[in-house]
This record gives structure tokens, C-alpha cells and sequence, in this order.
């Protein structure tokens, strides 16, 4: 069967005009090619789809069958179409986030609330999971994307910067490294410490997979130090309190400062640049050449959430 779209608009233009000729001029074609087509339609169907009755073109049974069944493929069509339009207009379509347990409230709280109200339509769902388990869900296709740290872990995803920041050694304010601190600048948030000191010093860090713990190892290497790990959390908020008890010290981005409530009660530090790590979060997707409307919108508002980030650390350079 070699049916075609022009082919189903011929016959259901015949079946409201009654006639070919009508038809044909309804169409813009000539006759006999519009006869032709006909007696294709009929030759490969083994089937008439019109008898005459009183100069007039009327359907059989079988035709009946035929404009019957056509006239849904046109509505199915239609029906595609709105969809499409929809779809780039984003008044309607889905989009699945995927977000890191300690990212969470801070998508929750600075973009979900921007995206429903601009597009109070798109059906939005926010999934909550590691950072290794979010890339296999991008990779499976279970999300669209995702609000990530780097580095990833299985593949260089194409992606859009959300954050940057430097790290901030977090201590209790009894600790003892207070006496070894020491200012660089008078406008600096917080004071310096030389973290070469800290070898065989407590440190509570997250869960193996968790990108935290990842940066905490990569700077102890980098600062060529072996702390003592006394406990490990996946809740920030229970690392921030064992170290407010003085059990350990940890390594968390400045960002989290201003996401995870006060940190009035605690001691934080800055870190020599050449031990530093630069955390940075991206929104992640799988493929740069397939982004849905409602992807390339949440991508907008996390850009301009990034660029007023930047801006408000650089104000010199803005």
C-alpha cells in the first residue's frame, strides 16, 4: 500500500464536491490528473469508492469506510500540529529536572518558582538523587536535565554554568588553626589558613559518590595532606552541626554560606589559590542538537541566574 497525504486530500475534496470536476478546481489540478489519482487509490485498495447517481458522485460502502477513516488521519494530523505549536509557544509539554540532594532547596527556592510562573503549563517535575546516579538517568533518558557539580563522572556533557564558587574550610569556633590565620585583604569575607597543617587533623566529609566528598579528597591532595576522616553524612546539615561540635572540620563551597541557612556559629577560612578548588555547578543535558522548548527556557533562567551570580561577585567587571 502506497497511500499518501495528497492522495487521502484528493479523494475526501471528491467526496464533499461530488463531483471531479468541482473537486478539481477546489484543488487547483487538472481533471484527468485528478482522475488518475482516483483510480489508483481504488486500483490499490481492489475497491470503487464512488458510483453516479443523477450526474452526481456518491460514496459506496467501501468509500464510506474510506472518508471515514481519512478524515480522522486528517484530525490525528491537526491534532499534531496544535500539539507542535504547543509545544513551541511552551504553553503545554513536560520537563523533568534532575537536582543533588544539597542543590535541591536551591532550585527549589530560586528557579522552580520563576519557570511555573512564566510557563505555568509545563508539567515540571523535580527528581532528587546523587550526582552519579543523575548522569545515568540523563544518559537513560529519564531526565532531561540536570543542575550538577563538575566534574562529571561518565561523560562531558554539554551544559550551561548555574554556579561557581570557591571553597571555605568550615571549623567550630574553639578550633585551634584561629591562631595560624591571617588576613590578605581588608575588604576579604574571611581570613586565610595555611591547610598544610591540618595532615592527620579530624575531617567529616560526605559519602563516597557524593561531589563534596570528591572535592574535599582532591584538596587534600592538592594541599598534599592526610586527614583523619572521624565521620562521614550525606545531609549537609549534619556535617555543619558535627563540626559546630567540634568533631571535625570540613571543606564546603562559599555558596552553600548563603543556601543553607546561618553559619553564624561556625569559623570559615579561605584557602591559598594553589589548594583552592574552583566548584562549579552546570545544568546538564545529554544532546546539544535536540533541546526542547522547555528545556532552552529553564536554560534561560538559569543563565540570567548565573550571570547576576557573577555580577554580584564581580561588581568591578560588570
Amino acid at each position: 500500500m502506497n497511500l499518501n497525504l495528497r492522495e487521502i486530500e484528493y479523494i475526501l475534496t471528491i467526496a464533499r464536491e461530488g463531483s471531479i470536476t468541482k473537486a478539481a478546481q477546489k484543488l487547483y489540478v487538472a481533471q484527468p490528473s485528478l482522475s488518475q489519482t482516483l483510480k489508483k487509490v481504488e486500483s490499490e485498495f481492489s475497491v470503487s469508492l464512488f458510483t453516479r447517481i443523477k450526474g452526481r458522485l456518491k460514496l459506496t460502502p467501501e468509500g464510506e469506510v474510506f472518508v471515514k477513516s481519512a478524515q480522522e488521519i486528517e484530525r490525528i494530523l491537526e491534532d499534531l500540529e496544535n500539539t507542535f505549536s504547543h509545544l513551541s509557544k511552551a504553553e503545554s509539554g513536560k520537563l523533568t529536572v534532575g537536582v543533588p540532594y544539597l542543590l535541591g532547596t536551591l532550585v527549589a527556592a530560586c528557579i522552580i518558582p520563576v519557570y511555573r510562573e512564566r510557563f505555568p503549563q509545563i508539567d515540571l517535575q523535580l527528581v532528587e538523587s546523587s550526582s552519579t546516579e543523575l548522569e545515568q538517568l540523563l544518559m537513560d533518558g529519564a531526565i532531561d536535565v540536570c543542575v550538577i557539580p563538575l566534574p562529571f563522572k561518565f561523560n562531558a556533557f554539554p551544559h550551561h554554568m548555574f554556579l561557581q564558587s570557591r571553597m571555605v574550610l568550615l571549623a567550630s569556633r574553639n578550633n585551634e588553626i584561629k591562631k595560624q590565620c591571617y588576613r590578605k585583604n581588608p575588604h576579604d569575607r574571611f581570613s586565610y589558613v595555611d591547610i598544610t597543617r591540618l595532615s592527620n587533623a579530624p575531617f567529616i566529609i560526605g559519602h563516597q559518590g557524593q561531589r563534596i566528598r570528591t572535592i574535599n579528597e582532591t584538596i587534600f591532595k592538592k594541599a598534599r595532606i592526610t586527614p583523619r576522616i572521624v565521620m562521614t553524612s550525606r545531609n549537609q546539615e549534619t556535617i555543619k552541626r558535627m563540626v559546630a561540635n567540634d568533631i571535625g572540620y570540613t571543606f564546603i563551597p562559599e555558596h552553600y554560606l548563603e543556601i543553607f541557612g546561618s553559619f553564624d556559629y561556625l569559623d570559615c577560612y579561605y584557602l591559598e589559590p594553589d589548594v583552592d578548588f574552583a566548584w562549579k555547578v552546570v545544568v546538564a543535558y545529554y544532546n546539544d542538537n535536540h533541546i526542547s522548548t522547555t528545556m532552552k527556557h529553564f536554560l534561560d533562567i538559569t543563565d540570567d541566574y548565573f550571570q547576576k551570580q557573577w555580577v554580584e561577585a564581580h561588581p568591578s567587571q560588570a
